[in-house]
């Protein structure tokens, strides 16, 4: 066993380097990031958020750097935005002295690019430092910001936090979730007044998630469960672009009806991309993309959420055998790969209208949903 581990005061000192990582990139601070496979990983690479920083750090990287500052991009904005049609991993483009911050972000957000328009001196689609930009990219996710870095190497400076990118990986998919129980109180809901909140902070993310414990369900039985991740515009405004606030009033009656059970609200707004990233996909979605293709513009994947997080909920619940309220295919692979036995399923039908439709056909179509 590792006694620094054990002495250290913050606990495990690569956990603790990561959390802080997160927290430099969303202030718009440069980090380096060592370790991986390739000889990149010998003297890291200082990476900052395109979406957080500010021109003046950007200068002093292009002064300090031993060779030209790097946009690296996630292969699927490269793809979406076609400068680099055929990537499969993080795409690197050496970029011109001077170049405008502005132009960074374009590149890296929602700024549409036609062929042939982009005037950069090189575009690598198998960089050696790939395995290093894809930590920075999840550092990056983790602190709900676009995944796009400008990269530099540059020598020795002791401003700078060092995280190692075997570490990140770890960190991202830990053995098994580490919640806490908070709190929790007695709160009636309108269509289920026998209700308590159950509160849980996760140790990995910034999420905190509810369980709303609904009548007295027999945990050693079937469960009725709903799986929501929160949805800002749907659930508390009543945005018509998606079905999300209706799917929620429908699960807590259902489950209510069911005889009780538990809705699990996880922090996992816009697929797990965060709010603001969830507000720009819809500006392209306004443009004419459907809601899978604008996540892809913006650098995401379809779905960025997990599920571990809601097993480890339901464990602590002590829930071990659920039906769940769900459309979603990828929700019960997901619980029964995290040991939750799934026994049946219910369906959650929504509403379309002339604002949503597009959206509901896409997760049929697209995303694989069952209704």
């Amino acid at each position: 066993m590792d006694a620094s581990k054990d002495n250290a005061i913050n606990g495990d000192a690569a956990a603790l380097s990561i959390d802080r990582a997160v927290g430099e990139l969303r202030r718009g601070r440069a980090i380096r990031i060592v370790g991986g496979r390739s000889p990149a990983g010998r003297d890291g690479l200082v990476v900052t958020a395109v979406e957080a920083v500010q021109a003046p750090l950007v200068r002093r990287l292009e002064r300090a750097a031993d060779g030209p500052l790097l946009l690296c991009l996630t292969p699927e904005r490269a793809r979406a935005v076609r400068i680099a049609e055929n990537a499969h991993g993080a795409v690197a483009i050496e970029l011109p002295p001077g170049t405008p911050l502005e132009a960074l972000r374009a590149l890296a957000a929602a700024g549409v690019i036609e062929p042939g328009s982009t005037r950069f001196e090189r575009i690598d689609t198998s960089p050696e430092c790939a395995e290093l930009a894809e930590a920075g990219f999840r550092l990056a996710k983790a602190g709900r910001l676009l995944p796009a870095l400008v990269a530099a190497s540059t020598p020795a400076d002791a401003s700078l936090l060092s995280v190692d990118a075997d570490d990140v990986a770890v960190r991202e998919r830990p053995a098994r979730r580490s919640l806490k129980l908070v709190s929790q109180a007695r709160v009636p809901l309108a269509d289920a007044q026998d209700s308590t909140l159950v509160l849980f902070r996760d140790e990995y993310s910034l999420g905190e998630h509810v369980a709303v414990l609904i009548g007295s369900p027999d945990v050693r039985s079937v469960v009725p469960v709903r799986l929501h991740s929160a949805c800002l515009t749907g659930d508390l405004l009543g945005s018509l672009r998606c079905d999300c606030g209706e799917q929620l009033r429908t699960a807590v009656r259902r489950i209510a009806e069911l005889g009780g059970g538990a809705l699990l609200y996880l922090d996992q707004e816009g697929r797990g991309i965060g709010l603001a990233n969830k507000l720009r996909a819809y500006a392209l979605q306004d443009a004419g993309l459907d809601t899978i293709d604008a996540d892809r513009r913006l650098g995401f994947l379809d779905d960025e959420r997990s599920y571990d997080v809601a097993a480890a909920m339901l464990e602590q619940l002590g829930i071990a055998r659920i039906t769940l309220l769900t459309n979603n295919p990828q929700k019960i692979a997901a619980l029964r790969a995290h040991g939750i036995d799934v026994a049946g399923r219910v369906p959650l039908r929504g509403t379309a209208n002339s604002h949503n439709a597009r959206y509901l056909r896409a997760k049929r179509e697209r995303a694989g949903h069952l209704e």
